[in-house]
Parts: structure tokens; C-alpha cells; sequence
């Protein structure tokens, strides 16, 4: 290198023409099918890389549009049972109570069923004794 900062910038600027000669020989050198495939591999990759790069920006943008979609809505409270059966039971899962509920549940269910199934035998039943009439 110079000593000079002006001889170090020429030096630099004579190494880099030098390389920029090389590089354009070399390029000649090559045959033109090899030239034709290193443009189209750099357009194949050039183009996979933007493509890339515009799909996950895209998918970016989305993300942020949803995510304040959220923020802005509010939730919706929808109460299916009154307010002091909800704190009942509410109350009741907390203590450790919810097996006297499942329980009663259970036991109002298994009754209706057996109404249910009452109510079928005797309906067989009838229909078994009533006379058959012709059409």
C-alpha cells in the first residue's frame, strides 16, 4: 500500500478495474448456453427470493389487521341461566359441592326415564289389545 492516502485510494481503484476486466474476459470466455442458464438461474432466484419476501409481508399485514380486529371487539356475554343459578352453582363447584348436584341431576334424569318408559309399555300394551279394523 502507499504511504499517502491519495496512492492508497488509487491503488484500490486500479485493483478494482483490474477485477472488473477479469470478470468481463471470463464472461466472454464462457459459452453462450452457460451465459443463458446463469441469467436464468439468477432470475429463477431472484424471483423466489421477492416472491418469498412479498408473501411473508403480506401474511405480516394480515396478522397485524387481525390482531387489532381483535382488540377492537368485545366479547360477547350470552347467559343461558339466570344469575342467582349461576352463582349457586358456581358456588357449589367451588366448595366441593358438585357431587349433591350431579347427583340430583342424575336422579331427576333416571326419574323422567322411567316415566318415559312407563308411559311406552302402556301404550304397547294398548295397542296390543285393541281390536284390528279392516280398511
Amino acid at each position: 500500500m502507499g504511504t499517502s492516502a491519495a496512492e492508497t485510494v488509487r491503488e484500490i481503484e486500479a485493483t478494482r478495474q483490474r477485477l472488473d476486466a477479469d470478470i468481463l474476459e471470463l464472461e466472454h470466455r464462457l459459452p453462450p448456453p452457460a451465459r443463458w442458464a446463469k441469467r436464468i438461474a439468477g432470475v429463477a432466484l431472484g424471483g423466489g427470493v421477492a416472491g418469498s419476501l412479498f408473501w411473508f409481508g403480506v401474511k405480516r399485514v394480515r396478522g397485524m389487521r387481525k390482531r387489532k380486529a381483535e382488540v377492537d371487539r368485545v366479547q360477547t356475554v350470552v347467559q343461558v341461566l339466570p344469575e342467582a343459578w349461576a352463582e349457586r352453582v358456581s358456588g357449589a363447584l367451588e366448595e366441593g359441592q358438585w357431587k349433591a348436584w350431579g347427583g340430583a341431576i342424575a336422579g331427576v334424569w333416571l326419574l323422567l326415564r322411567l316415566a318415559e318408559l312407563r308411559q311406552l309399555r302402556r301404550m304397547n300394551r294398548a295397542l296390543i289389545t285393541a281390536p284390528a279394523r279392516p280398511y
